[in-house]
């Protein structure tokens, strides 16, 4: 009897042993990526400018910036942040009333940065959306394809400065490369395009800003979890409340103020469930100096 009782208690173990050991899906498997941010330039502004409820009495620096992701399938960039012909670009485009607001200056660029390091420049770039300050540098890698849906590709021909600042996206030479969502859920996001088939780096929707704005998910090498948000918001301290942008700022930058809002609350939903998730707006030095930068890598 007791021996019958040993083998039952052994046989219950092993097979609960065998259940939990199980691997999960739940958790993207990570395979090698890294990540590291490529700070282009920055600009400083007032933080009551960035979200509602911000100070007008505390300065804070904004970021311009491109992201190199490498992966043993291939390496990409995220945004290409202000290139080498920014200034032309700038001074061509950029509306005279726009220039006070939309500033920048220390620029680096991505390419140089790359180069110094002796990095091979990507050959795929996916834009976070088209706005001049991250699309500068798209003309500065000419065999690069650049990724975009079709809903900001129709933004970018239809779109006047400052939206677009037409001598950085124009050029007959760009290789365009609509992506193309499928139907398949990634966290609480109905569509997703997993990049490497490893779920380790995910693109979702996030209209609002612009009509064809993306984010991108990121799993480490170590596992840790990054979601890069583009500009759906300019701080970090706007996801506590789901706040927007400052009024007059919305008024100017953003496409779709309630598309906005519904994507951010899909951001914060996400956080929510994930609670060591990192997110990552496109201009928040706070949040990129905490991940350090180029050629320093988030493994």
């Amino acid at each position: 009897m007791l021996h019958a009782l040993l083998l039952c208690i052994t046989l219950v173990s092993a097979s609960a042993y065998a259940v939990t050991s199980e691997p999960t899906t739940a958790e993207p498997i990570a395979t090698g990526l890294r990540f590291s941010i490529l700070k282009t330039a920055e600009a400083d502004v007032l933080e009551g400018m960035t979200y509602a409820g911000g100070s007008f009495f505390k300065k804070t620096t904004l970021n311009h910036i491109a992201v190199i992701i490498e992966h043993p399938q291939g390496s990409l960039l995220f945004d290409t942040g202000l290139g080498r012909q920014i200034d032309t670009q700038y001074r061509s485009d950029m509306p005279f009333w726009a220039k006070p607001f939309l500033t920048y200056n220390n620029v680096n660029p991505a390419i140089d940065q790359l180069q110094k390091e002796g990095v091979t420049p990507p050959e795929r770039i996916i834009l976070s959306h088209s706005h001049w300050d991250h699309a500068s540098g798209v003309v500065d890698f000419p065999n690069a394809e650049i990724w975009l849906p079709q809903a900001e590709q129709q933004f970018i021909a239809n779109s006047t400065a400052p939206a677009v600042l037409h001598s950085q996206l124009s050029p007959d030479t760009i290789q365009w490369h609509p992506i193309e969502f499928d139907s398949e859920a990634y966290e609480n996001f109905d569509s997703s395009l997993d990049l490497f088939g490893d779920k380790s780096a995910v693109l979702v929707p996030l209209p609002g800003h612009s009509p064809g704005s993306v984010g991108l998910f990121l799993t480490t090498r170590t596992g840790g979890r990054y979601f890069f948000i583009g500009d759906l918001i300019w701080n970090a301290n706007a996801l506590a409340t789901q706040a927007p942008k400052f009024w007059a700022a919305r008024m100017i930058v953003d496409h779709d103020a309630q598309r906005a809002a519904e994507s951010l609350a899909q951001v914060v939903g996400s956080q929510s469930q994930l609670p060591r998730l990192v997110i990552v707006p496109a201009h928040d030095q706070s949040v990129h100096d905490s991940l350090e930068y180029f050629p320093n890598w988030v493994n």
